[in-house]
C-alpha cells in the first residue's frame, strides 16, 4: 500500500513538472500575443482618429496645401506641408525631432526600405502620446486615385521590433480621403500576404477588418 501510494506521488510530481514546464514554455507566446493585440487595437483607434481629423482637414487647410504646391518661391515644400497636416495626424511639433535621428525601420520580413520604396523617408516626428509618425509628400498632382503623401504610424515609439506590419502601419492620403495600405485586396489577399514571409504594408488593412496575427 505504501508503494502504491509512493508512486502515485511521484506520477504526482511528474505532471505538475510537464505542467510547469508547459507553463514557462506558453509565457513568451502569451506575451507576445498580447503585446501584439494591443499595437493593433492602438493602430484601430489612431486610424478612426485619423479619419474624423482628415474630413476636417478637407473642410478648410486643403486649401493651405493647395496654396504652397502652388507657390513658386517655397522650393522645398514638404516641411512647409507637415505643418500644416501635422495637427491631423496628432504631431506634437513641440517635442525634438532632432531625437529621432538614430530611429529605424524595416520591412517585415527583414528586408531595409530602400530609398525607391514609396514609404521611405527621413522625416519623423513625435506623436502626444510619445509614438512616432514618419511622412513623406509625393506629389502635388494628387486626386482621389493618386496619393498625395505616405504616414507610417510606430504605435510603439522607439521600443522594437521597428518593423512595417509589426508596430508600424501605412496609410496613403488622398486628396479627400486617407487609406490603409491594402484596402485595394480582398480579405483572402490580405491574410494571404499579411501572415506570409511579406513586407507587410498590407499589415496595415488586414488588422482594420479583424484579421488575426
Amino acid at each position: 500500500m505504501k508503494k502504491f501510494d509512493a508512486f502515485n506521488m511521484v506520477e504526482i510530481m511528474i505532471v505538475i513538472c510537464l505542467l510547469i514546464t508547459t507553463i514557462i514554455l506558453c509565457l513568451p507566446t502569451i506575451f507576445n500575443n498580447s503585446k501584439e493585440a494591443k499595437i493593433i487595437s492602438l493602430w484601430k483607434r489612431s486610424y478612426a482618429e485619423m479619419q474624423s481629423n482628415f474630413e476636417v482637414y478637407n473642410v478648410g487647410d486643403h486649401r493651405t496645401v493647395a496654396k504652397i504646391c502652388e507657390s513658386k518661391i517655397i522650393k522645398n515644400k514638404e516641411p512647409e506641408i507637415f505643418r500644416v497636416i501635422s495637427p491631423y495626424l496628432n504631431v506634437d511639433l513641440s517635442k525634438n525631432p532632432n531625437t529621432l535621428k538614430s530611429y529605424h525601420y524595416k520591412f517585415k520580413n527583414g528586408a531595409q526600405v530602400s530609398m525607391q520604396s514609396p514609404v521611405f523617408t527621413k522625416f519623423f516626428a513625435y506623436q502626444e502620446n510619445g509614438n512616432i509618425v514618419a511622412f513623406r509628400w509625393l506629389t502635388c498632382n494628387c486626386s482621389e486615385h493618386v496619393p498625395c503623401a505616405i504616414a507610417l504610424f510606430d504605435m510603439n515609439g522607439f521600443e522594437k521590433p521597428n518593423r512595417i506590419g509589426k508596430d508600424i502601419f501605412a496609410m496613403k492620403v488622398f486628396k479627400n480621403r486617407i487609406e490603409a495600405f491594402g484596402a485595394e485586396l480582398s480579405n483572402d489577399e490580405l491574410q494571404r500576404d499579411c501572415i506570409t514571409h511579406s513586407n507587410g504594408l498590407s499589415c496595415s488593412e488586414y488588422y482594420l477588418r479583424g484579421g488575426k496575427f
